[in-house]
């Protein structure tokens, strides 16, 4: 019986399938990583990942040019002289106002790319469904090679039932994945997998990682060392200098004043990024369009194969 063997063939080729691009581990990898990206992607996140950015690039241009000025006249000195006061008394400070417009930059990369991502990854993360993780896709997949396989076999003694059931099960094969879009749903995937891969490295976490560190040490320096000191050379109470950098440099005085939950978001987005690199290492290299396209043609195959042995059964 041909069309028996060949519905089992198009069975061990699911099966195959599902173990050749690893999806056992694939499935779990791309479910965890989606799921530690999606607050990250939402309007609401991207918008605040923007206007922290903005904070600190305004920072940076506002360093360079109203708070060395600023500074330098209120105590006595020229440009140079407090440049060289900050780097030998407050270097964390120093380091970090001259680092920030590139760090700025490349979280501004950053999350740039996450905005031009945000509709791949809403379509990516619906694989199979938004109710079904990404997990049951290799299950599934195994599962009908099995029953193909279980088809073909019975389609040898009995023709007739056989040929139905591979003509359901084909049906079904061809008609979920359409109804679910998930020929489109996984080109999504595949782009916004290609899109991420110049990005998504080891250095840009490790970059990431010390650039927090940077802005963090100019901070704690700045609040816990810098401000006491000269508050106490321009004679003024802590409080008259808060309202003193308030009103002459309000971009500082803004991320100073929400520094902690800046940093919370930048960290949370920088860990998301560090502990899903080993999920994106699995990933990468998968492609899920023809993963769709086997199962589908393999659907096609067994209607065909059915079709043809429902003839077959028949004529006997």
């Amino acid at each position: 019986m041909a069309s028996g063997a060949l519905v089992v063939v198009a069975g061990v080729v699911l099966i195959a399938s599902a173990f050749m691009n690893n999806l056992f581990e694939v499935g779990p990898a791309f479910e965890e990583m989606i799921g530690d990206f999606r607050p990250m992607v939402t309007d609401e996140a991207l918008e605040t990942a923007k206007a922290d950015i903005g904070g600190l690039s305004a920072v940076g241009d506002e360093f360079q040019n109203a708070v060395i000025p600023g500074m330098s006249q209120a105590l006595g000195m020229d440009p140079q002289q407090f440049g060289d006061f900050l780097g030998e008394n407050f270097p964390a400070v120093a380091q970090g106002a001259a680092a920030l417009p590139e760090i700025s930059g490349t979280f501004s990369g950053l999350i740039g790319t996450l905005e031009a991502e945000q509709g791949r990854f809403a379509s990516a993360d619906a694989i199979p469904t938004e109710g079904l993780p990404a997990t049951t896709v290799p299950w599934g997949m195994l599962g009908a090679g099995v029953i193909a396989v279980i088809i073909g076999v019975v389609m040898f003694s009995r023709l007739r039932l056989g040929s139905l059931l591979a003509l359901v099960l084909g049906v079904a094969l061809v008609a979920v994945p359409a109804s679910l879009s998930l020929p489109q749903k996984a080109a999504d995937a595949d782009q916004l997998n290609e899109n991420l891969e110049p990005v998504y490295t080891a250095e840009l976490v490790a970059g990431a990682e010390g650039a927090l560190g940077v802005i963090g040490a100019m901070g704690e320096e700045l609040q816990t060392a810098m401000l006491p000191a000269l508050a106490a050379q321009l004679q003024m109470q802590p409080d008259q200098l808060n309202g003193f950098i308030g009103e002459n440099f309000p971009a500082m005085a803004g991320v100073m004043a929400n520094m902690d939950a800046t940093m919370g978001r930048f960290q949370g987005m920088v860990t998301s990024f560090d502990s899903n690199l080993d999920n994106y290492e699995t990933l990468k290299p998968v492609k899920f369009v023809p993963i769709i396209w086997t199962l589908i043609i393999a659907g096609i195959g067994m209607v065909l194969f059915g079709a043809w042995g429902f003839v077959a059964s028949s004529k006997e």
